[in-house]
């Protein structure tokens, strides 16, 4: 009995140590199976063997990545060129804003240049007419005038102005707007240059009527000074010569200017300025008479 136990014990020993030998060989190869499953997974995902030739294939996590960097990229792009262009535009703008600065700039030097000279004119006719055309008629007597026997039928005249650039001017009976359209009128009921002692009345607009013989046909008359010859010529052809003695301003409602004046033969051209010492606004309400007066001389 004593053998057989110990044989026993030993078959017992040999199995368990056969057994736990199994279980390490199973468990092992558990192991094995799943270290070997958990390294061939990357496997699985990795990315195809390339080929020469072919595209490489992103994750789409990588692609969504790359697209989103590339859509920033075009976006700051689009904004530093649209930056750059409104820079480009405000510059534009600010240079013809300047130049527009500069141009009104220049514009309105040259109204003060030219206001300045037309002032320092103005003061100078004005110093000259207190000097000399506003003075009393000169005492010498005019150049006697032989009384003309030759009347002539038609009463219209022609008036002539060297200094103002006049020729010829019609002189039409009437003031109206129909006579003075012609050139200038005479004054009804004033005197004629074939009349011994008239005063030889004669209107004339400053602006009058583009197209006609009125078209500022007065308009320099204030450019008149002491000793301008004016001429008149009457449908006869007889020419009467005057020679200027007296510019002035007056309201529109004194009629003495039209009167004659004792011992004087003259001929007298009226037209209108906006005010007083203003003669050079053109209107609209032309408050004053401006009158020029000439004296006879053959």
């Amino acid at each position: 009995m004593g053998r057989r136990q110990i044989i026993s014990k030993e078959k017992r020993r040999m199995l368990l140590g056969l057994l736990a030998a199994a279980c390490v060989m199973i468990g092992a190869f558990a192991v094995g199976m799943s270290v070997l499953g958990q390294e061939s997974e990357p496997v699985r995902a990795a990315k195809a063997p390339e080929v020469e030739g072919a595209p490489e294939v992103a994750d789409g996590s990588m692609i969504e990545a790359q697209a989103r960097v590339a859509g920033l990229a075009a976006k700051t792009e689009a904004e530093k060129q649209a930056a750059a262009e409104a820079a480009a535009e405000a510059e534009k703008q600010a240079a013809a804003e300047a130049e527009a600065a500069a141009e009104t700039e220049a514009a309105a030097e040259a109204a003060r240049d030219q206001e300045a000279r037309r002032d320092a004119r103005r003061e100078a006719r004005q110093e000259a007419r207190q000097a000399s055309v506003r003075a009393p008629a000169p005492e010498s007597t005019p150049a006697p005038v032989e009384p003309n026997t030759a009347v002539p039928a038609d009463t219209t005249m022609y008036l002539t102005v060297p200094t103002l650039g006049l020729n010829d001017i019609p002189v039409v009976e009437g003031t109206t707007e129909s006579s003075l359209s012609q050139g200038a009128g005479h004054l009804s009921g004033s005197g004629y240059p074939w009349v011994e002692g008239s005063n030889t009345y004669i209107a004339g607009h400053r602006i009058g009527y583009p197209g006609t013989m009125s078209d500022r046909v007065f308009y320099s008359l204030p450019n008149l000074a002491a000793g301008d010859e004016i001429l008149l010529t009457d449908a006869n052809g007889q020419t009467y010569t005057y020679a200027v003695s007296e510019i002035l301003e007056v309201p529109i409602t004194d009629l003495s200017v039209t009167y004659p004046i004792a011992g004087r033969d003259m001929v007298t051209l009226q037209t209108c300025i906006e005010d007083f010492g203003d003669y050079w606004t053109e209107g609209p309400n032309w408050l004053v008479r401006y009158v020029v007066r000439a004296d006879r001389v053959s």
